[in-house]
């Protein structure tokens, strides 16, 4: 058994091993989720060695020694079952070009501020010479757009990493990302665009589809983000009376209205499932990466050439809300922002569209 001590802003693990007394002390500021894995993995070490089937060992991996190519192969193999393949591929690419920037012998510790800049200017200007080399038309926000995903990617994998104890918590860098336009406005699917999507998509993945299109909804709020998650949406919060679905998604919960095309799908899957049916089991029992990756070859296969895969079913409804008549703050609800400026870039939308169509009826 090992106790668990605060001290400060850190945290001391106490255990005996053969009557004697041993201490771990963490870095502060060290997760408490961190903290406990750890307290769980000695209790589990001390349980055997007690049984006498393997002796206790303290790890005695010195984390200021770690090197990136180290740590890249100890975490892409510890999350494989706990992420899609679609995440642990880009996870492992983007610790791969850090790699190349860095070089694989990099010490973890030593990584600070001045190297994340060395990899984001040679990322930046290996786009730079892409464009150039393809004739591109230049997009110097796509391009800081492309980097800083390649940014996300490496500080979940730093983070994931904390969280299994390979290294502390105050060792992750700051990945600081490039500021980019956020005004750009969002692609929105035509009618016959979202309708040959759906021809592409089968089962749970079409449901999914169907949900986003009448809802709203964020990834998050219809699909889990692996297996053992209990996010995402449930048959219990499918309110057949009152005619409305709860969902629950950045630490909110809002009623959206369930529509009569959206109702007649979950009717005919609750029909399908029969005796297997509990309402405690999630609509689409697919996970988030998963369905994007099926939203996405449907796209390339329906001929759609836009950015954003489950997303852009969000952004067309809000848009076509706004078309049909709903005010500002009516979407604004719909969509769950908590104020009325997030939304306020879908009015953009439906201004340029009705700008496009004065000029093509005048023309």
């Amino acid at each position: 058994m090992a106790f668990l001590r605060k001290r400060g802003p850190s945290y001391q693990l106490q255990y005996y091993v053969d009557g004697r007394r041993h201490f771990k002390n963490f870095p502060p500021n060290t997760p408490k989720s961190v903290v406990l894995g750890e307290k769980k993995r000695i209790e589990g070490e001390l349980a055997l060695h007690k049984a006498g089937i393997k002796r206790f060992k303290e790890n005695d991996q010195r984390f200021d020694t770690i090197t990136l190519q180290e740590l890249g192969e100890k975490i892409i193999e510890a999350r494989k079952n706990e992420v899609s393949e679609e995440t642990s591929r880009r996870n492992l690419y983007a610790m791969q070009l850090f790699m190349d920037v860095l070089g694989p012998e990099m010490v973890i510790a030593e990584i600070n501020t001045f190297h994340i800049d060395q990899f984001k200017n040679a990322r930046y200007e290996f786009a730079l010479n892409e464009y150039r080399r393809k004739k591109w038309e230049l997009n110097l926000d796509k391009i800081k757009r492309g980097v800083n995903k390649e940014l996300v990617n490496l500080s979940a994998l730093f983070r994931a990493a904390t969280r299994k104890g390979m290294i502390p918590y105050d060792m992750i860098p700051k990945f600081e990302k490039y500021k980019t336009d956020r005004t750009r406005l969002p692609s929105i699917l035509n009618e016959d665009e979202i309708i040959n999507i759906a021809n592409e998509l089968t089962g749970d993945a079409l449901l999914a589809f169907w949900i986003i299109r009448y809802t709203g909804a964020r990834r998050g709020e219809i699909a889990r983000k692996s297996l053992n998650d209990e996010a995402g949406l449930k048959w219990k919060h499918v309110d057949w009376m009152q005619n409305n679905i709860r969902l629950y998604g950045k630490k909110t919960e809002k009623l959206v209205p369930m529509h009569s095309h959206l109702r007649d799908l979950l009717l005919d899957r609750m029909r399908e499932l029969g005796q297997e049916f509990d309402p405690d089991k999630h609509v689409v029992s697919l996970i988030r990466d998963t369905l994007t990756t099926y939203f996405k070859r449907a796209m390339r296969k329906a001929g759609i050439r836009k950015p954003g895969a489950v997303h852009i079913l969000r952004h067309t409804a809000a848009t076509k809300l706004l078309e049909t008549g709903a005010n500002i703050k009516e979407v604004a609800e719909f969509l769950g922002h908590s104020t009325i400026e997030t939304t306020q870039i879908y009015t953009h939308v439906v201004q340029e569209r009705l700008q496009n169509a004065v000029e093509r009826a005048f023309s």
